[in-house]
């Protein structure tokens, strides 16, 4: 259960813990956008002490924000966030006069932009995850040679010892209706928009 608050707290509920003077919330931010921050600062000239620091720096805005009533939640934390130490990883670059071995255009590049994109689709990716453990060994079997082994159904037929190809297909169907609804679900419930 502690795993699963870690990688699905809502964004709100963030808010709610922050406000409520819970400091793990801060943890569950910094685990949650490391990654993301720490790839921008190392392409633009950064170490990975330099990226935690901003990080920590950019945490502490957000948490007075909140904590003063100050913030609106009109967009995703982890945007607001990577704004954030964006804009005070340039002061810094301007601070050490680094600009000159620095490409602007690679500082403002699309995949600056595309930085959240992809964290949503690893976010997605960890929610099936999560819920393909949740099925019955079978249907994880299946699901499992069908998308990632890209077997036919004849070959799973074979592999799993079903009476024939369409057994495996109706069987296939209906392990992935469920796992649709286990994520629809998830994602109903912890307000995320993936949209």
């Amino acid at each position: 259960m502690v795993q699963y608050l870690r990688f699905f707290l809502s964004d709100q509920q963030v808010i709610s813990a922050i406000r409520e003077g819970n400091d793990a919330a801060l943890k569950y931010l910094y685990e949650r956008n490391l990654r993301m921050i720490k790839k921008y600062i190392i392409q633009n000239s950064g170490t990975e002490p330099e990226a935690a620091e901003i990080l920590q720096d950019a945490l502490i805005i957000f948490w007075e924000k909140v904590r003063s009533g100050e913030f609106t939640l009109n967009s995703k934390i982890s945007t607001f966030l990577f704004s954030v130490a964006r804009n005070k990883w340039l002061q810094e670059l301007g601070r050490k006069k680094r600009f000159s071995i620095i490409d602007e255009t690679q500082l403002n590049s699309p995949e600056d932009e595309n930085q959240e994109d992809r964290i949503i689709e690893q976010e997605l990716v960890d929610i099936v995850k999560f819920h393909m453990a949740q099925l019955s060994p079978l249907c994880k079997k299946i699901l499992l040679l069908y998308y990632y082994e890209e077997k036919s159904m004849n070959e799973i037929s074979k592999l799993l010892g079903l009476a024939n190809e369409n057994v495996a297909k109706s069987k296939k169907y209906q392990c992935k209706k469920e796992l649709e609804q286990l994520v629809k679900a998830h994602i109903n419930e912890t307000g995320e928009n993936y949209g």
